[in-house]
């Protein structure tokens, strides 16, 4: 056994003869020190002079007279010789054994666990909590949002004109006034949760008036692209950094073992803060109580995948490629163009209708409601943003259904379709055009620095289904975060439920627009390419063309004293 690895209590150092202590005494049979191979039951020996009646004293034994017990050099307890330690302590060798045994079985562990690919999974869990902490934050910038937006809703005054309320019911002294104060502390997570696939419940209980409930289900987007986009490039940055060995690197298992794990956890804090700052007033005079919270099994599933999911895809993103990454690699740059090709459109026709809207307004003289419109983009921005892909295909409206017993509601009944066609002239017209230019433009990024490998038929496979794959995988994620409801029940009164989001055919036509842009980037976009300047489109490969110009493989080499790390997918 090295020197490195045998405790330093059990034989004493270079530094430290005996103990291994400062300060001990080191001479023979001195304290801390080895005694000579004899046994305790044997009496004086011949060698050693007997001390006196009271005992030996620490320091007064007389020095040995044999080579036989002289006290071993201090190099002699350091090293792996039965001689050692003496044969008459069992007890002292067995807990060098032990504790020796126990080292090593930790370092093979830690040494197997490495080679697997699980590594520290530390920087993992920081990174998942650190996105719940980055949504809670933009939950706060909404909330603050959408009450500014409303101080100035008619006035275009931050009061309002209305004057803030003093009377003592809603002083926190009076009943339940504690329970409402958690429930306004706890806004924050009600919206995480909201953004997360969960839905806001109102249970309402009236007595012998009867009972009422509402479900309301949207995402607040800018909440959930903040907490999925800091989950990915938080541990993209983590495997890129301190990956390939280094303190937090994971293999292929260990960013989903600990990606998921780490989503897990993030769930669990989430519905548990959740419920507990539920809001609840109960008036048991009245015979009247009121729930309100988010918290349930679909927020739960929902927290644990924009989690975990992105912590993985982050890792991946970040890892170590292997030889075989260039068969597959347009699964993995498909959803990247699918998303520039919406952002594309999305943020110039955006732009149009929030400058042209905002003309009109001021020309109508509604200024007023132009700056409450202003001040709460971050709670609607992002998702009209997102309604826009969805109408640039064309033949794609959004869908509004209202149904129920909707006429004790004051609303009508209606399942109406609302097409490109139908927004204002300054809207539309620019809408069609982009959305004509726009696969040509993004089929030159798809063919700049593209490789494919006409031997595989694997890969040729795979490089004709990507992008309609993507499109139409990206298609249907783009329908979930969209799509709100709200479900009413009001006991004799009826019930209303009103649906609004995008037509449900929307995949498809994806899919073909996907197969649109392959087709033009493979039989198009080589007669233009050579025109366009490689600042506009060189971006988009940029990783894979790096890897292609380092062409220098992975040795596999760590650093002095520390095991070497598998990459992250077999074969790297």
């Amino acid at each position: 056994m090295s020197q490195t690895n045998y405790p330093y209590g059990d034989g004493g150092s270079p530094s430290y003869p005996g103990g291994g202590y400062p300060g001990q005494k080191s001479g023979p049979n001195g304290y801390g020190e080895v005694p000579p191979a004899s046994s305790p039951f044997e009496g004086a020996s011949d060698s050693v002079p007997p001390g006196p009646a009271s005992g030996p004293s620490l320091g007064s034994a007389a020095p040995p007279t044999s080579p036989s017990s002289a006290a071993p050099a201090p190099w002699a307890v350091w090293g792996p010789s039965a001689s050692a330690a003496p044969s008459g302590e069992p007890g002292t060798q067995a807990t060098s054994g032990a504790q020796g045994t126990q080292t090593l079985s930790a370092a093979q562990a830690g040494a197997a666990l490495t080679k697997v690919g699980i590594g520290n999974p530390l920087p993992t869990f920081a990174a998942g909590a650190l996105a719940y902490v980055v949504a809670l934050g933009a939950s706060l910038l909404v909330i603050v949002s959408a009450v500014v937006s409303v101080l100035t809703l008619d006035t275009g005054e931050l009061t309002g004109g209305a004057a803030v309320p003093t009377d003592g019911a809603t002083s926190p002294s009076s009943g339940g006034g504690w329970r409402g104060i958690v429930g306004l502390v706890g806004i924050p997570f009600q919206l995480v949760s909201l953004a997360s696939f969960g839905s806001y419940d109102v249970d309402l209980s009236m007595g012998f008036l009867g009972s009422a409930t509402m479900s309301w289900r949207g995402l607040p987007l800018l909440i959930t692209v903040a907490m999925v986009a800091t989950a990915f490039f938080a541990a993209r940055l983590i495997q890129r950094r301190w990956g390939a060995g280094g303190w937090g690197g994971n293999g292929a298992l260990g960013a989903l073992l600990w990606s998921g794990i780490s989503g897990l956890a993030a769930a669990i804090v989430a519905v548990t803060a959740t419920r507990i700052t539920a809001f609840a007033v109960e008036d048991d005079s009245l015979g009247v109580s009121l729930s309100m919270h988010s918290a349930g099994v679909d927020m739960f599933v929902g927290t644990w995948v924009l989690i975990g999911l992105p912590l993985f895809l982050g890792h991946v993103a970040g890892g170590e490629k292997p030889a075989w990454w260039p068969v597959v690699a347009d699964l993995a740059a498909a959803p990247r163009l699918a998303i520039v090709h919406a952002l594309a459109f999305a943020v110039p026709v955006g732009a149009l209708m929030v400058v042209g809207g905002a003309i009109a307004m001021v020309l109508e003289g509604d200024g007023q409601s132009l700056l409450s419109l202003v001040l709460s983009l971050p709670v609607w921005g992002l998702t009209g943003l997102a309604l826009l892909p969805g109408l640039g295909m064309l033949t794609v409206p959004m869908h509004l259904n209202a149904q129920g017993g909707v006429e004790s509601f004051g609303i009508e009944r209606t399942d109406e379709f609302l097409w490109f066609f139908d927004l204002p002239w300054y809207v539309w017209i620019p809408m069609v055009l982009i959305a004509l230019l726009m696969p040509a433009v993004v089929s030159l990024l798809w063919h700049r620095d593209r490789e494919i490998d006409t031997g595989n038929i694997l890969a040729l496979v795979i490089s004709w289904a990507a992008l309609p794959l993507a499109y139409f995988g990206c298609s249907v994620v783009l329908l979930a975060v969209v799509r709100a409801s709200m479900q009413v029940q009001m006991g004799m009164m009826g019930d209303l439920g009103v649906t609004i989001g995008l037509a449900l055919w929307m995949p498809l036509v994806a899919f073909f627009i996907g197969l649109v842009v392959e087709v033009l980037a493979r039989f198009g976009a080589p007669f233009v390419d050579r025109f366009v300047p490689g600042m506009l489109v060189n971006w988009f490969r940029r990783s894979a063309r790096a890897r292609r110009a380092d062409g220098t493989p992975d040795t596999g080499e760590a650093p002095p004293g520390r095991a070497p790390a598998a990459p992250f997918f077999p074969g790297a």
